[in-house]
């Protein structure tokens, strides 16, 4: 099957090439803007979530609001705070099924021209996102987290009151994320802090000190996704991961599944020795389907690997007996036909497409967007999220950890729990 273009030679990724420290007004970007969105917002309003109340996993549709969030967090907001602090992840409640998900927002260096308005409530976690050409108040989420809050681990699963639980962390103990990687959003706002040279005894020690603070059993623990994707090649890359895993055991955290999310690891014999390890699965992430945009976007050092060399390794992963394989998405540089047909062939492979939404920090990110989700809005994005979660039945660490947190629930106290209870994290 041919997805892809030729690679066209390029040597950094979009966003560095095309930084953009000034923010801007243009009268331009705001019609584009209110344009998209208000079409997207008419789609959100006439949109029909589908009916999986018959399926044992709430993870397999969109309700309206979180397709909302999903448009809010491509078109980014305005906000009268400091620029600092350039994302926030917000929690929206739909009131028509109860659920809760997780979603984030930027605040582009095109903000003044956002026709959104992040705005938080003076007291509480309460906050607002306004449609500014009329004031209104489209959505009242929760504020969360700011993203210069972030530390080396979080807890990615939490309870109906968003009660953080012990049964699943996110960790980055090396620069608080992947590395520093040039193609990340997080490079372009800057928020990175280099790591200390025992970066992985400090990280653990960190995240040891932390159950005991709480008071949470470390055998508590049985979902790890180390998203430390930072090493050059796959050999420092591999020791880096089996020198993380050690370093947990001996902490004691005995009951921990690792799932490393890693480009650099690509050989069958160095899966056999994560999966020996006590890695229960292997994430990677494409970024996009199409190999000349990856490479524009993205840069050589990430992008070089195409879309067939991506499947080849998560048939390896298959084969070297990982129970998940997951892949990374972002929604919004492919075409809509080749998204659909890039998520078909990840599925035969037997992935599970996690997507996410692409966030515009700058124009240039704002202008590598596929003409198709400019003329399509949110049909775009919920046709690709529909398609991806469409995969989540080879399963996925999400699945994993919600199970687990059920049982957490119920042993304590809480025994009228749900799956369906769970706030969703579709990113």
């Amino acid at each position: 099957m041919e997805l892809s273009a030729g690679v066209a030679p390029v040597s950094l990724p979009l966003m560095v090439r095309n930084r953009q420290p000034a923010e801007t007004a243009d009268p331009r970007v705001t019609a584009r803007l209110v344009e998209w969105f208000g079409r997207a917002r008419s789609y959100v309003d006439a949109y029909t979530p589908a009916d999986d109340t018959h399926l044992p996993d709430p993870d397999t549709s969109l309700s309206r609001t979180q397709l909302l969030s999903l448009a809010i967090g491509f078109t980014g907001c305005d906000t009268a705070e400091s620029r600092d602090q350039r994302t926030y992840t917000l929690v929206y409640s739909d009131p028509d099924l109860g659920k809760r998900n997780f979603q984030t927002i930027c605040v582009p260096y095109y903000a003044p021209a956002s026709p959104l308005r992040f705005e938080r409530d003076p007291d509480g976690p309460g906050c607002r996102i306004v449609w500014k050409p009329s004031g209104e108040v489209l959505t009242r989420p929760r504020l969360h987290a700011g993203i210069f809050g972030a530390s080396s681990h979080y807890y990615s699963r939490v309870a109906p009151d968003l009660a953080e639980l012990p049964t699943a962390a996110i960790i980055s103990p090396y620069s608080t994320c992947a590395g520093g990687c040039l193609g990340c959003n997080r490079n372009e706002v800057g928020s990175f802090t280099p790591p200390p040279r025992d970066y992985i005894a400090r990280h653990v020690a960190t995240v040891a000190d932390d159950y005991d603070r709480r008071g949470w059993d470390r055998a508590e623990l049985v979902s790890v996704n180390i998203t430390t994707g930072c090493q050059p090649d796959e050999a420092r890359e591999l020791e880096m991961m089996l020198r993380l895993i050690a370093e947990y055991r001996r902490q004691g955290f005995t009951n921990a599944g690792f799932f490393p999310f890693t480009y650099a690891i690509d050989s069958r014999a160095a899966m056999d020795q994560l999966r020996e390890a006590g890695c229960l699965g292997f994430i990677g992430t494409i970024e996009c389907v199409n190999d000349a945009e990856r490479v524009r976007q993205w840069g050589r050092h990430k992008g070089a690997i195409t879309f067939e060399q991506h499947l080849g390794k998560y048939r390896r992963a298959r084969a070297a007996g990982f129970g998940i394989v997951e892949t990374d998405y972002v929604l919004g540089a492919d075409s809509y036909e080749e998204m659909l047909r890039g998520i078909d062939a990840l599925s035969a492979a037997e992935v599970a497409v996690v997507p996410n939404i692409k966030r515009n920090y700058s124009l240039a990110q704002l202008d590598s967007n596929h003409p198709d989700i400019w003329e399509m809005d949110a049909r775009y994005i919920a046709d690709g999220f529909a398609a991806c979660l469409a995969t989540y039945a080879h399963g996925t660490i999400k699945r994993r950890a919600a199970r687990y947190c059920v049982d957490y629930l119920h042993r304590h106290g809480q025994p009228q729990v749900t799956l369906r209870d769970l706030p969703i994290r579709h990113t």
